[in-house]
């Protein structure tokens, strides 16, 4: 069967705008997580956020094509024109309805949302604002990408939690794979905006929960909680014929997926791993490889007491005596962590593999589980094989295998 490969990124996120700098920023251990400077946080006793700083959407596009997009909106249209400019794919008349677009976010534009809704209580039907409803729907920034570019394929969003990316990611793939398009826009986004930032601040669920310091420490024995980010990120899928028919450059493949469903509560991680190992062991066996051929773990880890657990007990019940000792890293303590952060870290795995270089966990110092962490700097090492794990609060588990490019593969 005809693989399906990336042939295009485009990021923005709290470390980097664009591909290059956020790719540095994970290799480099450089976190843009920082006191919050959008909204005022005195009230709440978290403070720390992981936002887009020094992104304006003139940058990337004309004020008249942005200035009626919510901030959600600016941001995916921002990275999908990174991706298509880096992958060189040409939408066009004859291959506009070949191509489609599928993103995931979490909540949309939340900011917008509470605006208009705020509007409408106070001033009633007459006095809201009916500009800002049509991006209060989640599926609004894979429409802006699709009218911006001129898209007419098929245009879907999943909103799925923290799994919300992994699932536009494979079913993009499964799409690709029974020919429904030639090409696909893959993207995540989220935003940090006051009313996100309150209701996680109300629910306790970020950083610090208990004792000792706010900050984002995926499986560190100290840590106490997510600190939340924003960001997008998209990705150029197509078939390696179809891209290697155009001279696309190429980052790497997407072998095979798992996707397990975890009794959990809504708002909580599952206690029991039995469906995290079997996401993992579907997305291998999908992808024709065995837990020893895999090169480097890109985690989920958040932070939390009960992913980060959860996890690292999934990783020790698929690799057995091998977990101490695959490298792994999260970078959610780069960027901080949101729903719709899963195709920034498809982004940073191929990067990753590309470079041959494996990025640390930000915030680890105290490893609290036996794994093959990488700390404080870049563990160099050739990737044949990657794996990614998506796990969500509410019990959604998505992973994925990732495989290099064969002729990039070398000694380090």
């Amino acid at each position: 069967m005809d693989e399906i490969v990336v042939t295009g990124i485009g990021i923005v996120s709290a470390c980097g705008l664009g591909k290059k700098a956020f790719w540095e920023s994970c290799r480099d251990g450089k976190s843009g997580i920082g006191p919050i400077r959008s909204f005022d946080t005195s009230a709440y006793r978290s403070h720390l956020g992981g936002e887009a700083r020094g992104f304006h959407p003139k940058d990337f596009m004309p004020p008249l094509k942005y200035r009626r997009m919510s901030r959600v909106s600016r941001l995916a249209a921002a990275a999908s024109i990174e991706a298509l400019n880096d992958s060189g794919l040409r939408v066009g008349p004859d291959s506009s309805t070949a191509i489609g677009v599928v993103v995931g976010t979490g909540y949309g534009s939340t900011s917008q949302t509470d605006e208009f809704f705020v509007g409408l209580v106070r001033e009633g039907g007459g006095g809201a604002n009916p500009g800002l409803f049509p991006d209060t729907v989640p599926n609004a920034p894979a429409s802006q990408i699709s009218i911006y570019h001129g898209i007419k394929g098929p245009n879907v969003t999943f909103s799925h939690n923290e799994v919300s990316g992994e699932q536009a990611l494979r079913w993009a793939c499964g799409w690709l794979a029974e020919d429904r398009a030639e090409a696909f826009l893959v993207g995540s986004v989220d935003e940090l905006s006051p009313m996100l930032f309150h209701s996680f601040a109300v629910l306790r669920a970020l950083s610090p929960q208990g004792e000792g310091p706010e900050g984002m420490r995926p499986f560190d024995r100290r840590r106490n909680g997510r600190v939340l980010g924003e960001g997008a990120g998209v990705l150029i899928l197509e078939k390696r014929k179809r891209a290697q028919g155009r001279g696309a450059k190429i980052y790497g493949s997407i072998l095979g997926s798992g996707s397990t469903g975890s009794p959990a509560g809504i708002p909580r991680y599952a206690s029991e791993v039995g469906e995290m190992a079997r996401a993992m062991k579907l997305a291998m066996e999908a992808a024709g490889i065995a837990p020893e051929q895999v090169d480097y773990i890109s985690a989920a880890a958040n932070s939390t007491c009960e992913l980060d657990r959860a996890e690292a007990q999934a990783i020790q019940k698929i690799f057995g005596t091998r977990a101490s000792s695959v490298p792994i890293s999260s970078i959610k303590g780069h960027m901080g962590e949101f729903c719709g952060a899963g195709i920034l870290r498809a982004a940073a795995v191929l990067l990753a593999m590309q470079e041959g270089q494996i990025p640390p966990t930000v915030g680890l110092s105290e490893p609290e589980f036996p794994l093959g962490h990488v700390q404080a700097i870049a563990h160099r090492v050739p990737i044949h094989y990657a794996l990614l794990n998506g796990f969500s609060f509410g019990g959604a588990n998505v992973c994925f295998i990732f495989q290099n490019e064969p002729s990039r593969i070398s000694a380090p």
